[in-house]
């Protein structure tokens, strides 16, 4: 007689099924940007994918992917980041580096960015996503469009008006060719391109556009999708600022009402929404509505885990381009977050450029707060601000013993490695504050901890060139 085979699955193979169902749902949720149930669900799938295909499959890159999209989408940029950085390096080993999946991680990389308000430091994840793409696709692919529209995207933040128009134009004429003229890419495309010509003095076009976009969305998502509250609030700050504040506070209380209705009242695009409300509401002479507006505004923004002091969230990510090494970012014992090595560092070796807005004295000063600012001075008056389009070098925490030292190379820091750092290990760098500036405690633990991060009188010589590579960190 011949054996009987069994039809039951293999418990490998069921714990396989069940991770690409929880997958599969989590999914379908952020589609519906139901964000608290597909959060929920993706972190189960998460788990189930990692016990079922192993930590570093790609497998596992659909539920960090879909995870980070959850917390972007609820404002809680820095657990986003740092799992969009995990996905990120899976696939660059598993596929390749010119991979365009690789591409589409950078695309949400420099999402991410736009939607924390650090739109310098977006930029650079934009740009590789595009020379990714258009390598993999070809130049006229929509995807390649989709990619020119982040970009532009973070550039129209920067005031760079010419080049976004140019992008947002190219980007709607390979939508318009690939999907017809009602695809919802195209509305998104209409409302940025009406934010650079408003921005640039052209109000009537820009309401045009803005009415034709939000006309799209609606029929396409439904009126009280949360996209559709993006653009009603935008056609509402350009109505006000023609001069129709009735308009605008009809246009802003519906904004109002759906954000909340989509992200809960705590949301930081309520509290910007309620900052453009009580413009309104000022312009209306409501003043006493308009002050409990601005009120409600400064609780929800003063929430954001902020790096200045113009609410610019911090996303825990590295740029991989100023790294040479593998790093990550996650909570430190030292101070909030840290930067972690991924991969042994050996001694000696060039780790990450520190990079960021370069400001000048003035506004150094105007920055400087030692309980939040990532500034690292040049000389006697040129200096860095990390927080803004920094590298993730700006997360590197102090230490009376650090592990890497601060080297001036061609104009520009770069952190090198003073000792061989293990697999896990936080990397540090001694802040080295002036005697003179008023005493910044150290949580260093370090054997040697000077228990502040100021150097000793007798370090602190006003001619050392050292003196001016003073960083501050959060």
């Amino acid at each position: 007689m011949g054996t009987l085979k069994s039809t039951q699955p293999s418990a490998q193979a069921t714990r396989r099924l069940r991770a690409r169902a929880l997958s599969a749902r989590g999914e379908a949720l952020l589609e519906r940007a139901r964000y608290r149930e597909a959060e929920r669900v993706l972190r189960r799938a998460l788990v189930a994918s990692e016990r079922a295909f192993g930590l570093d499959t790609l497998e596992v890159v659909n539920a960090l992917t879909g995870l980070a999209a959850c917390h972007k989408a609820l404002a809680r940029f820095s657990l986003a980041g740092p799992l969009y950085q995990r996905a990120l390096g899976i696939v660059e080993r598993t596929l390749g580096p010119a991979h365009q999946d690789v591409a589409t991680i950078y695309h949400e990389l420099g999402s991410l960015e736009h939607a924390a308000g650090n739109w310098m430091r977006g930029e650079p994840f934009a740009r590789t996503s595009i020379r990714i793409r258009r390598r993999a696709l070809g130049p006229q692919h929509p995807l390649v469009a989709s990619d020119m529209m982040a970009l532009a995207a973070l550039l129209d933040r920067q005031k760079k008006y010419r080049e976004a128009e140019r992008l947002y134009t190219r980007a709607i004429a390979i939508f318009e060719r690939v999907y017809g003229s009602t695809h919802p890419d195209i509305a998104v495309g209409l409302n940025n391109l009406a934010a650079v010509y408003q921005a640039s003095g052209r109000p009537k076009q820009a309401e045009a556009l803005y009415r034709r976009a939000l006309a799209m969305d609606t029929a396409h998502f439904g009126a009280h999708h949360h996209k559709v509250a993006f653009c009603t609030n935008n056609l509402a700050v350009l109505v006000m600022s023609r001069g129709r504040p009735e308009e605008a506070a009809k246009l802003s209380r519906l904004a109002l009402a759906i954000f909340r209705r989509a992200f809960g009242p705590c949301h930081p695009n309520v509290g910007r929404c309620l900052e453009n409300y009580a413009e309104v509401l000022r312009a209306l002479e409501r003043r006493r509505e308009a002050a409990a507006c601005a009120r409600r505004a400064a609780r929800i923004l003063e929430r954001i885990d902020a790096v200045n002091d113009d609410a610019v969230a911090a996303t825990a990510t590295i740029n991989p381009q100023c790294a040479r090494f593998r790093l990550t970012v996650g909570p430190s014992p030292i101070n909030r977050l840290g930067v972690f090595a991924d991969e042994p560092i050996p001694s000696g070796r060039r780790v990450i450029e520190f990079t960021g807005e370069r400001i000048g004295r003035r506004e150094t000063r105007r920055r400087w707060d030692p309980a939040r600012s990532y500034l690292f001075a040049l000389d006697a008056y040129w200096g860095i601000d990390g927080a803004i389009g920094g590298s993730g070098a700006e997360y590197v925490n102090h230490s009376c013993a650090p592990n890497l030292r601060a080297r001036m190379v061609r104009g520009g820091i770069i952190y090198y490695s003073r000792q061989s750092i293990a697999k896990g290990a936080e990397l540090t760098i001694d802040y080295r504050y002036p005697f003179s500036v008023d005493p910044l405690p150290c949580r260093c633990g370090a054997p040697t901890c000077r228990g502040t991060m100021n150097l000793p009188r007798r370090h602190d010589t006003r001619n050392s060139s050292r003196r001016r590579r003073v960083q501050s960190h959060a």
